[in-house]
């Protein structure tokens, strides 16, 4: 096993212990476990650049790699956004039809990745992949401060009250949620119509 496909396993360890520790902070609310959380999360996060840039620069590309690196960045992300679910003070800003929808996405492009690459064929990440993770990286980042009682995650934004839902819904956090819906919903589509070509091909 290569370095890059290392540092892959080792985030999913890595993701593991967060669950974890998160689940102790939310019965036992901590502002320091909370940026805990937060620190290794980003940690666990800057990873899945590093295992990238390792593949390319190693030439250490592989079926494995291309099928496990994406697998295990879902569990840093939806796996975490499910474990916050069940914590009390991120109800206000995650909606539970919010991850259902996102988790949605992620199983159906998953589940192509694996018939197209079981075809031989190269069905790696595209940068539309890039920016939806980076913005659900941030959700969950924000998530785990406002834990911490960062406030300018949760200071409403006035100029946004105009906007459907319960007073002083719109904050920082909510439109973050928001964004990395559309940025989820949107890489979606690019995935499933690149899928559509290249299984046409394949038959």
């Amino acid at each position: 096993m290569g370095w890059a496909n290392r540092i892959t396993t080792s985030r999913a360890v890595l993701t593991l212990g967060l669950w974890g520790l998160m689940m102790h902070t939310a019965s036992n609310p901590s502002a320091t476990l909370w940026w805990a959380c937060f620190w290794i999360f980003l940690f666990a996060a800057l990873t899945d650049w590093v295992d990238g840039m390792l593949a390319r620069k190693l030439h250490d590309v592989s079926v494995f790699g291309r099928i496990a690196d994406p697998l295990v960045d879902k569990m840093l992300t939806i796996g975490t956004l499910i474990v916050l679910l069940s914590v009390p003070h991120t109800r206000p800003w995650l909606p539970g039809w919010i991850v259902a929808l996102i988790f949605a996405r992620e199983m159906l492009v998953t589940a192509v990745r694996g018939q197209i690459e079981g075809a031989g064929v190269n069905f790696q990440a595209i940068w539309w992949g890039k920016y939806k993770m980076a913005a659900q990286c941030a959700v969950v980042g924000a998530l785990l401060l406002v834990g911490a009682d960062v406030a300018v995650l949760k200071d409403e934004l006035s100029f946004l009250a105009w906007l459907p839902g319960p007073a002083g819904t719109w904050n920082l956090t909510y439109v973050l949620v928001w964004v990395a819906l559309l940025l989820t919903v949107a890489s979606g589509v690019v995935y499933a119509l690149r899928a559509r070509t290249v299984l046409r091909d394949v038959d």
